[in-house]
């Protein structure tokens, strides 16, 4: 199963074996529970909790679900396919937008989409990375050098960030796919990457090593926060 949180924390999007896309509501529950145990005194405290149902099912697809991505800056739950095709609908009434289809068929395995309106798709079979505008027009194609284990965005939203099996991290403009800069990743094989606040880069490897990438690019610091100026990498 695919999974995709909006980033507001209000909506859940799963997306399945049989095909079909549901949107989950993320309701704030009041709980009340004891401060220390064996005492009288108690504390609320606010808790999500997940709807019972799905106020939405969604189809479109003719093979299982391989990519998910929900937003509510956008309206859209995104989802993309086995059957090579990426499907649009809105998130909050659910209704049928777009498809698009991967230019040769192939199986989806990644998407993102920024709050700026860029939709990125990737397929394993041809190493290769799709830009599209959010009304489906094809924007840019360029080869991801390698198996992409990880396909993130920035946190403003202006550059992709990829990683995966050549061992590097490599940050691209979501305008037009050109490289911006390149990471090392000492060779090793980077499995999951996550992107701070800060718009620094955790990167988990294949070996169990944690590395920690600065951004040492101004034009990707959208913040005031002082630059840390060093890497390391620690063994799990």
């Amino acid at each position: 199963m695919k999974i995709a949180v909006t980033d507001d924390g209000c909506f859940l999007a799963t997306g399945s074996y049989d095909t079909t896309v549901m949107v989950w509501e993320v309701l704030r529950a009041r709980i009340t529970e004891k401060r220390v145990r064996n005492t009288p005194t108690e504390l609320a405290r606010k808790d999500y909790v997940i709807a019972e149902t799905p106020f939405h099912i969604l189809c479109g697809h003719d093979d299982i679900i391989t990519c998910l991505c929900a937003s509510v800056e956008l309206d859209l739950v995104i989802s993309g396919s086995k059957d090579g095709t990426c499907v649009f609908h809105t998130l909050r009434e659910g209704k049928y937008v777009r498809s698009l289809r991967h230019p040769s068929g192939n199986a989806l395995s990644k998407l993102v989409a920024s709050r700026h309106g860029r939709v990125v798709l990737y397929a394993d079979e041809d190493l290769s990375l799709h830009l599209y505008s959010i009304n489906g027009k094809h924007l840019a194609t360029s080869e991801s050098n390698g198996r992409l284990n990880c396909v993130e965005l920035s946190k403003c939203g202006e550059f992709l960030v990829c990683a995966g099996d050549q061992g590097q991290i490599v940050v691209r403009s979501m305008n037009t796919f050109d490289i911006v800069k390149r990471y090392n990743g000492v060779g090793k094989i980077i499995t999951c990457l996550a992107v701070t606040v800060e718009e620094c880069f955790l990167a988990g490897t294949k070996d169990g090593s944690l590395l920690v990438y600065s951004i040492e690019n101004p034009q990707l610091r959208k913040t005031s926060i002082p630059r840390m100026k060093s890497k390391s990498s620690v063994s799990g």
